[in-house]
């Protein structure tokens, strides 16, 4: 995500903050240090006011953490990789490899997340119990018990069954193994997200008019979150449905245009970047593709060195994640796209190229497709 920087990693999936989540950490620890505290603690100074308000929204970043941590856990160990976990503006989002192949996987990562607050909940309610039966300042615990509500608040709100929230997850696979079909139990649970992200924008409009316009906006900002991701959702499962279906030796283009290994870069830029327009080459020696050639490579390269440097030394060496098998769905393609960064794969029979897969190609049909079926 754009604006994001990486704080470390927990079980090896990279965790990542945006920006934006320091709007609301700021937020928070704003609305803490002056309004909760010196209305319900009078007596307290505004500096333990600020640290007290900087706490809780601690928590409430850890607990955010924590519950999508569950979730790929969970799904890690459903054998789906998850590189990453992004917390921002509106929560946090575990970015997984793929989405569940049946709906008993797609239940137990669903679960894991409220599972996880509905503990953490549990958790800081016994120890701020714990902690007013040994008389300690109730201003000093008054952070677990507000975190305390939020995480059941996360557990309540995740729970409605509108997709993409975790309850609309669970409702898809309950729909899913009923039903036998993943792309009718998103179809109905993203127009039930559709539906209640709608309702949070007119709630948010009601609560505006009502005078309240810093929590009004906030639900009209949540509600149209939803709404969108919801149906951007439902249509990437179409599309996935869609290539899953489709052979990559039907969807590909035949006419690959290759180099030789030993021109110039000075001659590839001439007569290949800029006569053809596209971003990067198969590059061929002895018949046989030994890699890459892209404009980022050249990028590496002063300009005065392009007449006496040869392809071969500035290629990316074949790879896995450069190369499909014609049988191979296009979704798999489409994984390798976007993996390998240089947003084409080569369609190889053998040591043979018979054709080409681009991230260009992949959109217009999408585009293509969208059109048609309005």
């Amino acid at each position: 995500m754009k604006g994001s920087f990486v704080i470390g990693k927990i079980k090896g999936i990279e965790i990542e903050i945006n920006l934006s989540w320091l709007v609301i950490f700021g937020l928070i620890t704003f609305m803490m240090a002056t309004n909760f505290f010196p209305q319900n603690y009078p007596e307290l100074s505004s500096i333990m006011g600020w640290i007290l308000g900087s706490i809780i929204a601690v928590l409430m970043l850890l607990s955010i953490l924590l519950h999508e941590l569950s979730h790929s856990i969970v799904s890690i160990k459903q054998g789906i990789d998850v590189k990453k976990i992004t917390l921002f503006i509106f929560g946090g989002i575990a970015q997984m490899d793929k989405e569940p192949d049946n709906p008993i996987q797609e239940l137990k990562i669903a679960l894991a997340g409220p599972a996880m607050s509905l503990l953490l909940f549990v958790i800081f309610t016994l120890i701020f119990n714990l902690l007013t039966y040994l008389r300690v300042e109730s201003y000093i615990i008054a952070p677990l018990i507000y975190v305390s509500s939020v995480n059941l608040i996360i557990v309540l709100f995740n729970m409605v069954p509108a997709f993409p929230l975790d309850g609309g997850r669970v409702l898809r696979a309950l729909i899913w193994h009923f039903q036998g079909s993943l792309l009718k139990a998103t179809r109905i649970t993203s127009s039930l997200g559709k539906i209640f992200g709608y309702l949070l924008v007119f709630l948010g409009l009601y609560v505006v008019f009502m005078g309240n316009a810093l929590n009004g906006i906030w639900f009209v900002f949540i509600g149209w979150f939803i709404k969108q991701l919801s149906e951007s959702s439902y249509q990437n499962t179409v599309m996935t449905d869609l290539f899953t279906k489709i052979k990559v030796s039907t969807f590909m283009s035949k006419n690959v245009i290759s180099v030789g290994s030993h021109i110039s870069i000075e001659a590839l830029v001439e007569n290949y970047f800029y006569k053809f327009k596209y971003t990067s080459f198969p590059v061929i020696d002895s018949d046989k593709v030994i890699g890459m050639v892209t404009v980022e490579n050249i990028k590496t390269l002063n300009r005065e060195e392009w007449n006496r440097t040869i392809i071969r030394n500035l290629i990316t060496p074949i790879s896995d994640d450069l190369i499909v098998h014609p049988q191979n769905n296009v979704s798999v393609a489409i994984k390798k796209i976007f993996q390998n960064g240089i947003g084409r794969v080569l369609v190889m029979d053998g040591e043979a190229i018979i054709g080409i897969v681009s991230r260009t190609d992949i959109l217009n049909y999408i585009r293509i497709h969208s059109q048609l079926e309005e």
